[in-house]
Order: C-alpha cells, then structure tokens, then sequence
C-alpha cells in the first residue's frame, strides 16, 4: 500500500460512521443527553416491538457497510474506530438477537424511566429540566405496556427478582427524592403538571413490579446462564478478546 493510498477512505468511512452514531443516539436519546447532547433532553426510546425490529435491521445495515470498508484505505486513527465500531455493532446485535434481551431480561425495563440526570447537573434551567422530566415520565404507560407484550411467559428467577426490587426503587425515588430534590420551584404550574406525570409513571412502574410479581414469578426458571458460545461472543464483541471454548 503506497502512503498517498493511506488516509483516502477516512473522509468516507467518517460520514458513514457519524450517521451510524446519529441513528445509535435517537434510538437511545437518554445515552446522548448523558454525553451532553441536549439535543436529546426529555426523549426516551420507543421499546414496541416494532422499533426493536427496525433498530436490528438498521444495525444489520451497518454491520454490512462497515464489513465492505477497505481498511487499508484508512489512517491508523481510522483503523482503530472502525474497529471498534464494527465490534460496538456486533455487541449490540448480540445483545437483541442472542442473548434476547429485551424479551427474556425484565431489568431491561425496571429502571427505564430514570431522571436522575435532570436533578444532578446543571445544564439548563431547573424549569427546562422539569419539562424534560415531565415529557419523559409521560411515556411511562407506554413503555410499561410494551415491556408486557415484548417479555417471554417465562423467565429467570434472579433477573425477575431483580427487575422487581429495581422497579420499586425507581418508583420509590419518584415519590421521594424527585420531589424533594425540586421543591424549591417557584412555578406552580409547571410543578402541577410535573406531579401529574410523576404520578402516573410511578403508577406505571409499580404496576410493571406487580405484573412481575403477579404473571412472572409463578412461572420462573432457573436458566440463567448465557452459556459458553454466548460467553465467547460476550468477550469477543465486547471486549476484542478471542477465546476458544477449550479456553473457558
């Protein structure tokens, strides 16, 4: 490979992957608003089966069109990103499809509305904040009923049990500390509006633990164990490290 050669492919693979990322972030907006993309304050992702499958397949797309990058196109820095990226997307398909996670791990689910963001940092004005709370905890029925329709009739005992104690913690700090952190706000509007949706998805969360309880409990296994393929994958797409079962 001649050095001009080196380098000609990362302008290319750059655009492809910033679009992958842009994709990965509106599917997981709460990740973005994390990383201090406020573009992505109050938005919470869609769990219908419907947006999970449309997710796999975006992820499938870019599986194919990383795998078709000449790599010997690309500068060192290059070379590394798309490594990792190609890994990153493979992690991810892994998790839907083999290790199904978001039908047979209730916890996927337990601790979705989280908020905690919005009261820690200081990022915009408390008054913003609170809309974003109030936009996000307003999709809380709606989440809770595709958690139900995506959950296999049968699951592990440790990841229900869990999933349970999670959901009543996340419900319990709704109640308290949300609101306790915001009682210093002057706006009795927004605060009425805010402790409407709070309660509705406090409702929604602990009726989520009482599905739980109630549907799944009776029904649990103990197959808990991603087994060593899974195990291999797991570390492979996870980590870059390649082990062979006899290694395991």
């Amino acid at each position: 490979i001649s050095c001009n050669q080196k380098g000609s492919g990362d302008a290319t693979f750059q655009k492809l992957a910033d679009e992958y990322l842009k994709g990965y972030l509106a599917w997981r907006p709460q990740t973005g608003t994390y990383l201090g993309l406020h573009e992505y304050d109050g938005k919470i992702t869609d769990y219908s089966k419907a947006s999970i499958d449309i997710e796999v397949a975006r992820l499938k797309d870019f599986d194919t069109k990383f795998a078709a990058i000449d790599s010997a196109s690309l500068s060192s820095k290059k070379y590394y990103d798309l490594q990792m990226l190609k890994l990153a997307v493979k992690n991810e398909i892994f998790s839907i499809e083999d290790l199904h996670y978001y039908t047979t791990n209730p916890m996927a689910y337990a601790g979705a509305i989280d908020v905690n963001i919005y009261v820690k940092r200081n990022f915009a004005p408390i008054e913003q904040q609170i809309k974003s709370i109030i936009a996000i905890e307003k999709e809380a029925p709606k989440l809770y009923e595709a958690a139900k329709a995506n959950l296999a009739d049968s699951l592990s005992k440790p990841h229900t049990e869990l999933a349970i104690s999670m959901a009543k913690g996340t419900a319990s700090f709704l109640g308290k500390d949300l609101l306790e952190a915001l009682k210093d706000v002057k706006d009795s509007v927004l605060m009425k509006e805010l402790k409407e949706a709070n309660q509705k998805a406090i409702d929604a969360i602990n009726d989520y633990a009482a599905f739980l309880e109630k549907e799944k409990l009776p029904k649990v296994h103990a197959n808990y164990a991603i087994g060593k393929e899974n195990y291999q994958k797991m570390l492979l797409y996870g980590e870059g490290i390649t082990m062979s079962a006899d290694e395991i």
